[in-house]
């Protein structure tokens, strides 16, 4: 009998996933964003102004971070960020009047834009602190354990403290 050939595979390319929010694609809290400031703004129209004024920063990272915690860096500039420009945002809503002022006083940047500030140095200084905090934690762990071995060997000797490989023990022998 003659041998039959066998059929080449097709290989297949799999299209690439694309991820929620990429692609020039609005994603979800750009939105909700978008829908509060437009709601803000039917209601107090300088309000809306200092808002979208005073989230810059949180916008220019929304639209340019890139990586795995991508959304929790923008919440962490944003909840900063906004918690500079609301501090100002009680002074405009209830006092229209007060817009010009606010806007053209330096001290109310440094409010705003230092909130967001913070934020970024929360990013990039946060990790750095919780290094040297879990480093420092994990030394008294040591100090701890070296302190209660040692305490077992002065209570049961210094065979307590050797290895398998310092008593040449062999298979079935105890």
């Amino acid at each position: 009998m003659a041998r039959q050939k066998k059929a080449p595979k097709v290989v297949r390319k799999k299209r690439p996933v694309r991820k929620q929010g990429s692609g020039g694609q609005a994603s979800g809290p750009a939105i909700l964003f978008l829908l509060a400031l437009l709601g803000i703004g039917f209601a107090n129209t300088n309000a809306a102004i200092l808002l979208a004024i005073g989230l810059l920063p949180t916008l220019v990272l929304a639209f340019t971070a890139k990586g795995e915690f991508k959304s929790k860096r923008i919440a962490c500039v944003a909840f900063a960020n906004l918690a500079g420009v609301v501090a100002l945002l009680g002074d405009v809503w209830s006092r229209p009047d007060a817009f010009a002022s606010v806007v053209t006083s330096m001290s109310s940047w440094v409010v705003m834009w230092g909130g967001a500030s913070l934020g970024y140095a929360l990013i990039f200084v946060g990790p750095m602190i919780a290094a040297v905090i879990l480093q420092g934690l994990s030394e008294d762990r040591i100090k701890n354990i070296n302190q209660q071995r040692q305490e077992l060997i002065d209570l049961w000797g210094h065979d307590v403290a050797a290895s398998a490989n310092d008593k040449n023990t062999k298979p079935g022998r105890l």
